[in-house]
This record gives structure tokens, C-alpha cells and sequence, in this order.
């Protein structure tokens, strides 16, 4: 039987609460101050421009601060859920020393798949500019005011580019994961994830849809004070790491459905003999 969002939810609390003190530590070095980084971040954004070179200064001192916080937590918490998921639990210190091997596959990884993401979006936008100039030719349609209804283009740029995307998204959203767990980066990962949840998209678009509609909102309340601010940050870091684990068991899952995971069981036991259930029936 498949397991459902609350099985995906159950367990990632289960595996949590058997270390408390360990993903407390990883949720205090990495995912909280990434929280607060970011919904600052975003509150100054929404503050009148002042300085251009300082904003872009700024988002750029940003964005390499945000990446090393934000790969450093899906590395430690990906790998710990992972090994504690088949009773192997890690410490810290190993957790930790898992971001030398990780990271710069993951960073490589993340620009490979960006850069699709860039492609197939302008490829789409493309075509599309291409469909409304013929429209305009053969209906003998006025150019001008299809380009002064820039409120239309971006509908029918939306309801094209963005279900595509978030297919995407569904498919690839085990990239991740694979890349810290089975050592690759490149291609494999995206071909991987594709591969491994078939049959499992379902459950993976409500993972996504539930977490990004949380953080949010969250981002929506934060927006208004930067009392707020200090008040939800906390909030969205505990999504954070319920959100990396959850996509960890579910590529976990997502092996048990394809048969990978024999070897994984097969470690267990001999470690310390324990009968492994998978998917709760």
C-alpha cells in the first residue's frame, strides 16, 4: 500500500523526536538563521529603493550566504534522516563533515537544473510570442494594442509556463536527495528523480503544494512588521527541516515502490539484526 501524507509526516516526526538534541543543533546552525536571513531579506526588499549598487551588493552577499546555509541543512538533515530512517544513527560530527563531500555535487546539481528550468521557460516564451505574432499577422489583429495589454501576456504566459514548471518541479523534486544520498550530481540526479517517482507524483505534488503554501503564508504574516518577522522565522525553519525530511522518506519510499531498497534492509540487519517495515499497511 502507498504510503499517504500523514505516514510521510508520522515518520519524519518519529525520526526527529529520536534525536532531538541532534536536529536541534542542525536546525539552530543552519535553517534558523537562514530563516531570518531571508524574511529580512525580503522585508528590505519591499522598502523603497534607495541605492541601486547597494541592493545589488547586498543580494549577492545574500545569495552566497543563503545557498551555504541552505545546502549545508539539506546535506546534514538529508543524510541523517536517510541513516536514522534504516536504524543507523549519525552524530553530529558526521553529519556535519557530510558537506565536504556533498556540496559542490549539490551546487553543481542546482545550477544544471536551474538552467533547465531557464531554457524550457524561454523556449516556451518563445513559442508562445511566436503563436500570438502569427495570430496578429493572419487575424489582421492591431499589434499595438495586443502590446499595450501587457495584463494578457502575462495570463497566457502563466497558464502555459507555470503548470510546466511545477511538472518539473514534481519530478525533480528528489534531486536532492539523490545527490546526497547516492553520491552523483550532473544529470543523474534529474534522470533519477524522474525515474523514481513514477507512481508516486501524487504524493509528491501535495508534499510540495502543503509546504510552499505554509511558508507562504508565513511569508505573507512576516511581511507586515519586522516584530513579526523574529516571530515567524522560527515557524518557518521547523518547516524547513520537516520539509527536507519529508522528501527524504519520500524518495525512500519511492525506492521500496521500484524493489532498490533490499540492500539498504540488508545493512540494517546486519548492524543490529532489526525486522525494517517500510510503508505502514
Amino acid at each position: 500500500m502507498a504510503p499517504k501524507m500523514w505516514d510521510l509526516l508520522s515518520e519524519s516526526k518519529r525520526i526527529i523526536n529520536s534525536q532531538p538534541r541532534h536536529y536541534l543543533n542542525l536546525y539552530l546552525i543552519f535553517l534558523l538563521p537562514l530563516s531570518f536571513l531571508s524574511q529580512i531579506f525580503k522585508h528590505l526588499q519591499q522598502q523603497p529603493p534607495r541605492n541601486h549598487s547597494t541592493i545589488t551588493f547586498l543580494s549577492i552577499i545574500f545569495l552566497l550566504i543563503s545557498s551555504i546555509f541552505s545546502y549545508g541543512a539539506v546535506i546534514t538533515i538529508t543524510y541523517s534522516v536517510f541513516h536514522a530512517f534504516f536504524d543507523r544513527p549519525v552524530k553530529l560530527k558526521e553529519a556535519i563533515k557530510s558537506i565536504t563531500t556533498s556540496f559542490f555535487p549539490l551546487f553543481a546539481t542546482s545550477i544544471i537544473t536551474y538552467t533547465l528550468y531557464f531554457f524550457v521557460s524561454f523556449f516556451l516564451t518563445f513559442l508562445i510570442g511566436i503563436v500570438l505574432f502569427l495570430i496578429v499577422y493572419l487575424g489582421n489583429i492591431d499589434l499595438i494594442r495586443v502590446i499595450a495589454n501587457p495584463q494578457l501576456i502575462a495570463i497566457v504566459l502563466m497558464l502555459v509556463i507555470f503548470p510546466l514548471i511545477l511538472y518539473l518541479e514534481v519530478n525533480l523534486i528528489l534531486v536532492r536527495v539523490v545527490v546526497v544520498v547516492e553520491s552523483s550530481w550532473g544529470l543523474e540526479p534529474l534522470k533519477r528523480s524522474w525515474k523514481l517517482v513514477k507512481g508516486m507524483k501524487w504524493l509528491g505534488f501535495s508534499t510540495m503544494f502543503l509546504f510552499v503554501s505554509l511558508q507562504m503564508i508565513l511569508a505573507w504574516i512576516s511581511s507586515y512588521s519586522w516584530v513579526l518577522i523574529f516571530l515567524v522565522s522560527p515557524i518557518a525553519a521547523v518547516l524547513s527541516i520537516y520539509y527536507i525530511a519529508v522528501c527524504t522518506l519520500l524518495y525512500i519510499y519511492c525506492k521500496e515502490k521500484h524493489g532498490e531498497v533490499e540492500e539498504e534492509l540488508e545493512v540494517g540487519k546486519e548492524k543490529d539484526e532489526a525486522n525494517l517495515s517500510l510503508i505502514p499497511l
